[in-house]
């Protein structure tokens, strides 16, 4: 999946045929569709210019005009030929760690532990990060949910309770569909964690508590390759953490 799709991994599957043409179609020419008018973009798709704007309502935006201003700032550094991975791998791993806070753990700890329920929400290439989670904490016998669909994560707000405590994993922290079940759940004072790479996101902002990883963003060839491992790193702190809690009480 290339680094502009990944950004929308979750609204993807609610778009037609016509809808994902048009997103392809930028996702191959990103530069061009900065400037693009709507009349242009449609024809060059063969849809309509009302196919054009539904697109863009469903991936979160106000218009056309909000779409190409989001073009226009959709900056991603590139991945240089001469930069050996591991060395990066190293140096995130690093500056992760140097960004973490032992009692940050521990406040998420304890609310895992007076937490009727935890639910664990991800989406796109962090689904199989968040079910890893929710396995984790499944091991202590924990009520745990996990929610990977887009379509049920935005009916969360109709069924959970205060008594329980929703994790949001995102590598952005940006995705339109964990940012809006994470504003429903604010105005229930439902309480909230985020797990994600970027401390300054928007979910950081909306969650209760929040844990980052910094990570470079780097892409290959179009293809989004930012280390995500830095995510289950989190998971496994959160969870040890959890233990070093209940040895403590």
């Amino acid at each position: 999946m290339g680094i502009l799709l990944d950004n929308f991994s979750s609204e993807i599957p609610l778009l037609t045929h016509s809808e994902k043409r048009v997103l392809y179609y930028i996702e191959h020419h990103l530069e061009n569709s900065k400037t693009m008018s709507l009349i242009k973009m449609a024809e060059n798709n063969n849809v309509s210019t009302t196919t054009v704007v539904r697109l863009c309502h469903k991936l979160g935006m106000e218009g056309f005009s909000e779409l190409k201003y989001f073009l226009k700032n959709f900056e991603v550094d590139l991945l240089l030929g001469d930069l050996d991975p591991i060395n990066r791998y190293q140096k995130d791993v690093q500056d992760s760690l140097s960004h973490l806070k032992a009692h940050d753990f521990q406040q998420i700890a304890s609310l895992i532990h007076v937490s009727d329920r935890i639910v664990v929400l991800s989406v796109g290439l962090t689904k199989m990060i968040g079910e890893y989670m929710s396995k984790r904490l499944m091991q202590m016998n924990l009520s745990t949910t996990y929610i990977y669909e887009s379509h049920m994560i935005d009916l969360i707000s109709n069924w959970i309770s205060e008594d329980d405590l929703v994790i949001f994993i995102s590598s952005s922290g940006e995705t339109e569909t964990l940012i809006k079940a994470c504003d429903k759940l604010d105005h229930l004072n439902i309480k909230t964690v985020a797990l994600t790479n970027h401390p300054d996101s928007r979910l950081n902002r909306l969650c209760s508590l929040a844990l980052s990883a910094p990570v470079e963003k780097v892409s290959y060839e179009g293809y989004d390759v930012s280390n995500r491992s830095s995510l289950i790193m989190l998971a496994d702190l959160t969870f040890e953490y959890y233990l070093k809690y209940l040895t403590e009480l």
